[in-house]
Parts: C-alpha cells; structure tokens; sequence
C-alpha cells in the first residue's frame, strides 16, 4: 500500500473547485461556499499533525523485529473503532501512511464540511436529522472527489476491497440517536442511506439510554423506545455502538441486542476515573457476547493527563485484555483534529461540569499531547508496540481491527 497521497494541497483546492462547480449527487446541492486556503474542506494550518507524520516511537526493538513489525503491520486489516470526527483531505493521506484500512467514521456531528477555524456551532445544530443527511451526501461526494484513493466501506467485504485496493475506507457511524425524533423507522431510511453504526447517546441522557456524563443516581438501562432502537438495529443490519454510553446503558443494550455490541471508543474506570469511562463489569458484558470494547487514545482518558504517550495506551491495552479477553478488545482512536477547542465545547453535552471531569485542555488538539498517537498515521506504533509486550501476531491481528471486523460481518454482513 502507497504511502504517499497522489494529491498536492495545490491538486485538492483545484478538484474541489471543479466538484463544487459540476458535481450534483444523490439529488443535494454541491457546496457553494467560497473556497478558502483549506480547500473548502475543514482543516486549521495551525495544527500541525493534520499533515505532519506522527511520531515514530522508539519501543528499543531489535532490527529484526522491526523489520517483523512492518511485515506484519503491512498485512494487517486494521480498523479504528472511531477514526475521525470529521473531514478533512489529509485525513486520507495519514490513514495511508498507517496502513489504515477502515474505521468508524463519524458523522452528523453539525456539518462536518464547515469545521474551519472561524466556524461557530450553535448547540442545536448538533446530532440533528438534517446534520447527518447534510454529512452522509457530503461524505459520498469526499469518497467521489477522492475516488482513487478512498471508498465507502459499508459491510465487511467491502473493508476487504479497500485492503485489496490499497484505498482508505470510511464506514460511516454517527454518536447519538437524537436525530430519530423517537421515530425508530428513521434507522430504515439512515441504513438505506448509508450509516452502519450508531452511539446510541452521547454524553447526556437521551430518550433511549443515559449518557456516560449523567449524574450515576439518575443512570438507568435502556427505556422503552431504547429496546426497540436496539431491538430494530439488530433485524436493518446496524451496528450498536454504546461509546458514551453510562455502564447500565450498555449492559443493558448488550442483553437486549441479539447481536453482538460494541464499545467503540472508551476508557476504564479502574485505570483512570473519568467521565468517559466505564466499568469492568459493563466491558465484560459486552465481550460476553461477543462484542469489542475500542480502547480510546485520549491522554486524559488513559493516563489522566494531557500528556501521555503510546506506551500508556499499551498499558490500557493490557488491562482491556485481562478484563474482556483478547477476543473482545479493539482501539478507537476518537480523534477530531481540525476542530478547535471552543467549537467543540459548543456541544448542549459539554457543560462546565463535565469538561472540568475530563481534564485541563492545555493541549489542543488533544492528540497533540499523545506522542506516538498524533494522528492516524500512528497506527504501525500500536503493532511495533504490541510487538514488544510479546503478543503473537494473531492476537495483534485481533487488537489491531480483526475482533471489530468479527463484529462488523456478525452484524451489518
């Protein structure tokens, strides 16, 4: 697989503008915004790992077992279990340089076209059913614009022509389920779109489940209308995702839901207490029935600082895999590094209350402080890494996307 994206910045601006001007799909206007220095895409220039390699850490392996570790890493299907928040055109040449197959791509945020630096979010616009149609045409438009290097992946053949092709997949996924309104036909119509996992909250209690940030006396399971989002999941071939979930929502959705589950994106209370965390207890439910927990790659979440490196997310690593099995563990790396601080914290979930639980924010983007974690280009210092602590390949090949691709043909085919 090349290394190497076939655009220029320079390239990008000028096929953007040409698809701007002549590309009418799925019945939706194109983007008519005046393009800018980004392309008309998201990015800030003052970020420096949207386009600047991650890190090569130094794990002090042998020349042979580097050169292991590029064999193996180079063969692998690696799928992130939350890739990116939003779009933005080097995202597709730093999934490449990681060998990155595929990953959760998240969507239905607000817009994720308009992350540029001087965008502001009004709350409402977040998690609506208008984002997420506005998202999901935008998305099929990136995959045309970039057609020779990226695809939709939505099933699991389709991640394996994406590995076969050298292309780099998106699988489009979204974090809430307040966009059904309480009306649980919408699952039909997102699946025909296109969406393959949904969170079903996101940090705050929704009419279906609680939130990871709620208040623990007023946790609770799942409600009614949660049992049947589930429920309907299971029979359209969608995949249930509780990354925000509270521990009861997602024990809770892994007994009702008779396919397996996934917790795409979390930390664990017993490594680190946090907000975004879960129990022990919740991950074993979950790989119970043969579901994956996607271990998250935030600094505050596995190390309780905004600095941190790769080797902390080892760390976390392990301890996933003492508590669910090596079956049931995944990464999810979460990252969403073209947004600044403010535009993320324009969220109705992010109030002062939570963001002071999670962490200073020193760092922004929050990846930055994650050396050997950076962006999605990182990914060979997972498998050089695992490499270290002694896992075989065939664990590696689990832990690196094979339990989430399990999952994936399990439950969306």
């Amino acid at each position: 697989m090349s290394n190497k994206n076939k655009f220029s910045r320079r390239e990008m601006m000028a096929m953007a503008a040409q698809s701007a001007a002549a590309l009418p799909l799925l019945g939706t206007p194109v983007l008519a915004r005046e393009l800018d220095e980004y392309g008309g895409f998201s990015g800030n220039k003052n970020f420096k790992y949207i386009s600047a390699p991650a890190t090569v850490y130094d794990f002090g392996l042998t020349p042979e077992q580097e050169d292991h570790a590029k064999e193996l890493h180079e063969s692998l299907i690696i799928f992130d279990g939350l890739s990116e928040c939003t779009f933005y055109p080097e995202f597709i040449a730093n999934m490449k340089r990681g060998s990155g197959t595929s990953g959760n791509f998240s969507i239905g945020i607000s817009d994720m076209l308009r992350w540029t630096p001087d965008t502001v979010f009004k709350p409402q616009e977040w998690w609506s059913w208008e984002a997420l149609n506005r998202d999901l045409d935008a998305l099929y438009r990136m995959m045309h614009l970039f057609r020779d290097d990226a695809m939709m992946t939505l099933n699991h053949a389709d991640i394996l022509e994406a590995k076969k092709t050298g292309k780099v997949g998106f699988m489009p996924g979204t974090q809430n389920t307040k966009f059904l309104d309480d009306a649980v036909n919408r699952l039909d119509e997102m699946h025909r779109k296109g969406l393959r996992i949904i969170q079903i909250t996101y940090n705050a209690t929704n009419a279906v489940g609680a939130g990871s940030a709620e208040a623990p006396e007023n946790r609770f399971g799942l409600s009614r209308l949660g049992h049947m989002v589930v429920e309907r999941m299971n029979e359209v071939g969608l995949l249930v995702d509780t990354g925000h979930s509270s521990p009861e929502t997602q024990m809770r959705a892994a007994e009702v839901s008779t396919k397996p589950i996934v917790i795409s994106h979390a930390g664990m209370l017993s490594k680190v207490n946090q907000t975004r965390a879960t129990t022990d207890e919740a991950i074993r439910a979950v790989a119970d029935k043969g579901g994956v927990m996607g271990v998250i790659s935030t600094p505050t979440a596995i190390a309780g600082s905004d600095k941190c490196t790769v080797e902390d997310m080892l760390d976390n690593v392990d301890h996933a895999v003492n508590i669910a099995g090596i079956d049931g563990v995944g990464f999810g790396s979460d990252f969403i590094i073209p947004a600044t601080f403010e535009q993320i914290l324009s969220a109705p979930e992010w109030d002062e209350e939570v963001v002071a639980n999670i962490g200073e924010f020193e760092v922004w983007p929050w990846s930055d402080g994650h050396v050997g974690w950076e962006n999605n280009s990182a990914y060979p210092n997972m498998t050089r890494g695992l490499i270290q602590r002694g896992y075989s390949d065939e664990d590696i090949a689990k832990i690196m996307g094979g339990n989430f691709l399990r999952v994936i043909k399990d439950t969306i085919g």
